[in-house]
């Protein structure tokens, strides 16, 4: 059984009403029932501290592939620039390798969320992570693509930032071919 380990914070967490739940995991798994989902999700998490869980959350597991997806906390995060956020990202593309990796660029959040989180910076991350993805041949979902052909608050919950149900359809509808793509390269580990 191939093993996906999913990285990331809140949103990974499938934060709903306030207390992280399976929903992101569930949904995946109902697509590809034949992987295991190891949900890696911190809530608050950034790039920068992500980087110190990776032995622990995903080397230790010794998965398949890892979905990294951040932004939405490094954004806020007064201690993190683009630079510092695209250095992470590689960072932890490299040490997981970069043929186990696929990335989500982050998504979009509500106006009470703006001051915090501004478009355009929002915008220059998601373009950050592209690029990353494109220099370093790791698949790439433009998650924020998607999330701007829909009313934001259609796609959120009341706090504006994290995603509801119809958000997780969404995402996983649009994850799951480039996951069926990877899976299909992974190579069957070899047990001694």
């Amino acid at each position: 059984m191939n093993r996906i380990v999913l990285l990331g914070d809140s949103i990974t967490a499938g934060m709903t009403n306030g207390y992280p739940s399976p929903i992101f995991s569930h949904k995946l798994a109902s697509f590809l029932p034949e992987v295991e989902f190891i949900n890696r999700g911190v809530p608050g998490d950034i790039t920068r501290l992500a980087k110190l869980r990776l032995q622990a959350d995903v080397l230790e597991v010794d998965p398949d592939l890892v979905v990294v997806f951040f932004g939405t906390n490094d954004v806020a995060d007064p201690q993190t620039d683009l630079e510092d956020y695209r250095s992470n990202l590689e960072e932890i593309c490299r040490t997981v390798g970069l043929e186990k990796c696929l990335l989500i660029t982050p998504g979009l959040v509500g106006p009470s969320q703006e001051a915090s989180r501004p478009t355009p910076k929002m915008a220059a991350f998601a373009k950050a992570t592209l690029e990353l993805g494109q220099d370093l041949d790791i698949p790439t979902l433009n998650w924020q693509a998607i999330m701007e052909k829909h009313i934001p608050a259609s796609l959120l919950q009341a706090d504006e930032i994290h995603y509801n149900e119809r958000a997780y359809d969404l995402l996983v509808a649009n994850l799951v071919p480039l996951l069926k793509t990877k899976l299909a390269q992974v190579k069957p580990k070899i047990i001694h």
